[in-house]
């Protein structure tokens, strides 16, 4: 049984893991763009705009969610761990 436990807890934890790595992905790709574009301060202000509302506030709810199932999953695995002990 114990087995099956720490087999889940690393597989919530490379769940996670990847998770967050492709949103880190994500947003390295969206500055990436970003730096192609035109450098007036137009285009800087309407990209710091668009980055604070739809990026930033997406990725934070991802990553929170990501993580507080992973520390679900792993309290849950603990309890069973001292249950079955």
């Amino acid at each position: 049984m114990y087995l099956y436990l720490t087999i889940i807890v690393v597989v919530v934890g490379i769940i996670s893991l990847v998770g967050t790595l492709l949103i880190g992905k994500k947003v390295d790709k969206t500055t990436e763009e970003y730096k192609k574009e035109a450098n007036r301060t137009e285009a800087q202000l309407k990209r710091s705009n668009e980055y604070e509302t739809q990026s930033l506030k997406l990725n934070v709810k991802v990553l929170t969610l990501i993580y507080v199932f992973t520390f679900l999953f792993s309290i849950i695995a603990l309890a069973v761990y001292i249950y079955l002990k």
